[in-house]
């Protein structure tokens, strides 16, 4: 057994890593609920509203890997959403590829989430949906419309055209933008950051926490009073703000994180 292992020690490594990187989620999701979570028999029954508690309370210093943040708690907030898209930066390859634009905020905010609530998060509606995110930043598409930024127009012929257009119109009336929202959760402790890992499209989530800024980076949380970028504008719309959440409580899964 010894000799094998040495003789194969780099395919071994290989394929421990092939598993991790392509099936990292399902592994968590087979591994944590039972070593972290808390049984429940509360199931996130989604709506569209939120809940916002504005509250006055003094800046505190958290500390996440050797690292630390001034945070500035600016609301009590919680969530029942579906979750559109989870962007992970906790690995090897996001610290490689996006490390260096974000500098501590990668450690800060290891994952972000796009959410979606009420009518949007139903089954027959959500499927409607695709979801894409980057740079920080997510949106809704509709499925199987062809935008400008991956297919150029003119290689549609009128029909084609006409017929896109009409999926896209059928499709943007289930868009709210007030029922969709891109959160930053920073992570309370090691318990709330394996919930968030192991989350993933369609799955139902209740998130809790505080709305809070980072005031040494400069960042500002979206909040209920200051939920949109005043001095940006994409078309007629300011996109939405997104809500850095210092999260305390995850349930997903029949069971509690917290």
């Amino acid at each position: 057994m010894k000799r094998f292992l040495t003789q194969h020690f780099w395919y071994i490594i290989g394929a421990l890593f092939i598993v991790f990187f392509f099936f990292g989620t399902e592994l968590k999701r087979m591994v944590y609920p039972y070593l972290l979570g808390v049984k429940t028999t509360e199931v996130p029954q989604i709506s569209g509203d939120e809940y916002f508690e504005d509250v006055e309370m003094a800046p505190f210093v958290f500390k996440r890997h050797k690292k630390k943040y001034t945070l500035q708690p600016k609301t009590i907030y919680a969530v029942k959403g579906r979750v559109g898209i989870v962007d992970h930066y906790d690995t090897m390859f996001q610290y490689f590829y996006r490390g260096q634009f974000q500098g501590d905020y990668i450690t800060l905010v290891p994952q972000d989430l796009f959410l979606v609530i009420g009518d949007m998060a139903e089954d027959g509606i959500f499927q409607k949906f695709e979801f894409e995110h980057e740079e920080r930043l997510g949106r809704v598409l509709c499925k199987n419309v062809k935008y400008r930024n991956n297919f150029m127009p003119s290689m549609m012929t009128p029909k084609q055209a006409q017929k896109n257009f009409e999926k896209y119109q059928a499709c943007q009336r289930y868009i709210n933008q007030n029922e969709q929202n891109n959160y930053h959760p920073i992570p309370a402790n090691r318990v709330i950051n394996a919930a968030l890992s192991m989350l993933k499209k369609g799955d139902r989530v209740y998130l809790e926490g505080y709305l809070v800024d980072v005031p040494h980076m400069g960042l500002k949380t979206g909040t209920r009073k200051n939920q949109y970028h005043e001095n940006i504008k994409i078309g007629a719309f300011s996109p939405g703000m997104c809500f850095i959440l210092y999260t305390t409580k995850v349930i997903t899964g029949g069971r509690v994180y917290e």
